[in-house]
């Protein structure tokens, strides 16, 4: 097999598990243009470099030419080196609620910085100002956005969350959205329980109950008002006594000094988003 030297590749995304006792997975941008997903047998890279990505470029075997989205390395039963054992053109999975008018290619955003491996602050040319991108780094995610895109759709307009502003697309399927960034903000205290009150009132009034009402998800502004963050369980339709269940475990989510849900506050989006 023709292979195609790692002169023009980035490594998009990666995952690992810290014992290198599973398959690692790592997302490609091949030439700056299309999007390969990898997996890797364990042992292949050393365990400590499996995310820094000179070493993985130098430590995996050239990449396949041809279209090819999914391919597996593994060792050769003959030589015992490492090789790609497959490649396919597979048919990935996108998320099926498109409802928002604009879509934008991934590739055409401008990273301005990374709050979570998943969501970053980025720039586009239909915006002024700072927005936010949430997408899946691999496919099998895809269901975990599926769940929050169409949650976007039921608040649209209601002023609960950030203003959901379009798709985000990867070689014509959609894996994510982008939404306005709110600058100069915080994650929610107990001092803040009445506003934070005011906005799940508002989206239970809707028959949606949040499912994760921690307090890194309810963002102040300056001004006091409140958004809600990360919809990825919510739930339509909830009975009455679910949400009078959300409603009430709020003042404890507020007083939890965990850092349950945070990983930092990154320019007043509570944390959460390729290189």
């Amino acid at each position: 097999m023709e292979a195609a030297k790692n002169t023009n590749v980035q490594l998009l995304a990666t995952l690992v598990d810290s014992d290198d006792k599973d398959e690692s997975e790592y997302r490609f941008l091949i030439d700056g243009t299309h999007v390969k997903y990898v997996t890797v047998a364990p042992g292949i890279l050393p365990k400590d470099d499996r995310t820094f990505a000179p070493a993985v470029l130098a430590g995996l075997p050239p990449l396949p030419l041809g279209n090819w989205n999914m391919g597996h390395v593994g060792y050769d039963s003959a030589s015992g080196e490492p090789v790609f054992l497959r490649t396919a053109e597979a048919d990935l999975p996108g998320i099926k609620t498109i409802w928002h008018a604009t879509c934008i290619d991934h590739l055409e955003l401008r990273k301005l910085e990374r709050l979570r491996q998943n969501i970053h602050i980025v720039s586009h040319p239909l915006f002024d100002r700072p927005v936010v991108a949430k997408f899946t780094e691999f496919p099998w995610q895809t269901p975990y956005l599926e769940a929050e895109t169409a949650a976007y759709q039921w608040i649209e307009g209601s002023h609960i969350g950030p203003r959901f502003l379009g798709h985000l697309t990867e070689e014509g399927r959609v894996i994510g959205f982008v939404l306005e960034y709110i600058g100069n903000a915080r994650a929610a205290g107990p001092g803040d329980l009445a506003a934070c009150q005011s906005v799940l009132k508002k989206l239970h009034s809707l028959g949606i109950r949040h499912g994760d009402i921690n307090k890194h998800n309810f963002l102040v502004q300056r001004d006091g008002r409140v958004a809600l963050l990360d919809f990825e369980t919510a739930k339509k339709d909830a009975s009455l006594d679910e949400l009078e269940a959300e409603y009430q475990q709020l003042t404890k989510s507020l007083q939890d000094p965990s850092l349950r849900g945070a990983i930092r506050l990154a320019a007043g989006l509570s944390e959460q988003m390729p290189p």
